[in-house]
C-alpha cells in the first residue's frame, strides 16, 4: 500500500531544519514578556549541496544563534530572536544558556569558532552564573535580563529550566580540559539543593 506522502531524506532534513529555525525554545507566557513578531515564511532556493553539507549548515546555523544572540560578558542567551538579526530585546532564558553551553562544545569540536574565543565565552558564562546571577538554593529564575541577570517580571524559580542549564554546565565540564571551567561547573552543580526543591517529596 502506498503512503500519501513519502519525502526524500533531503526534503525531510530541510523540513526539520526549517522547524528548528522557526520555533526557538519556549514562549514567554506568564513572565511579563511576549514576542509580537511573526515567524519568517519558508521558500527560497533549495539547498544545492549534499545531505551531509545540509546537516552541517543546519548545525552551524544553530551554533551561530547561540554565539550571536548572547551577551559575551555574561554568557546569557536570548530565549528568542528575530531572524534578520536586528533584535534589541534583552530577555534571556536559563534553558537557552544551557543549550548554548552545549552548542559551544559542539562548535569547538566542529571548528565553527576559535577555541580560545569559545573557552573564554564558557568561562564568562560559568563565572556569571556562579558569582552574579540571582539564584535560590542553587536554582535559577526561568527568564532574566541578559545584561544584568535580573529576574524578568514574576518568573518562577524553575527546576526544569535549571536542569537544562545544568546539562550544559556538565557537558562543558566534561568537554573542556580547563581547570577554571571544571571548577566553576562543579561549584554550580554542587550548589543546587535538590531536597529543598522536593519539599519532602
Amino acid at each position: 500500500m502506498r503512503t500519501l506522502y513519502d519525502p526524500s531524506r533531503r526534503k525531510l532534513l530541510q523540513f526539520l531544519g526549517q522547524g528548528i529555525m522557526l520555533a526557538p525554545l519556549a514562549s514567554l507566557h506568564g513572565c511579563g514578556g511576549g514576542g509580537n513578531s511573526a515567524p519568517p515564511s519558508g521558500g527560497g532556493n533549495p539547498f544545492q549541496g549534499t545531505d551531509e553539507q545540509l546537516l552541517d549548515a543546519i548545525q552551524q546555523g544553530a551554533f551561530q544563534f547561540f554565539w550571536n544572540e548572547t551577551n559575551p560578558n555574561t554568557g546569557q542567551i536570548k530565549d528568542r530572536a528575530l531572524v534578520n538579526g536586528h533584535d534589541t530585546r534583552s530577555m534571556s532564558s536559563i534553558a537557552a544558556t544551557g543549550y548554548g553551553l552545549t552548542a559551544l562544545c559542539i562548535g569547538d569540536a566542529r571548528g565553527y569558532g576559535k577555541t580560545a574565543d569559545i573557552v573564554g565565552r564558557v568561562r564568562n558564562t560559568l563565572s556569571f552564573l556562579y558569582n552574579t546571577m540571582p539564584q535560590v538554593h542553587g536554582f535559577f529564575y526561568h527568564f532574566m535580563d541578559m545584561n544584568t541577570g535580573q529576574r524578568a517580571g514574576t518568573c518562577e524559580v524553575s527546576s526544569m529550566d535549571t536542569s537544562i542549564l545544568l546539562c550544559g554546565v556538565l557537558t562543558a565540564r566534561a568537554y573542556f580540559q580547563d581547570a577554571q571551567i571544571q571548577d566553576l561547573a562543579t561549584k554550580i552543580y554542587n550548589r543546587v539543593e535538590w531536597p529543598w526543591m522536593l519539599k519532602g517529596g
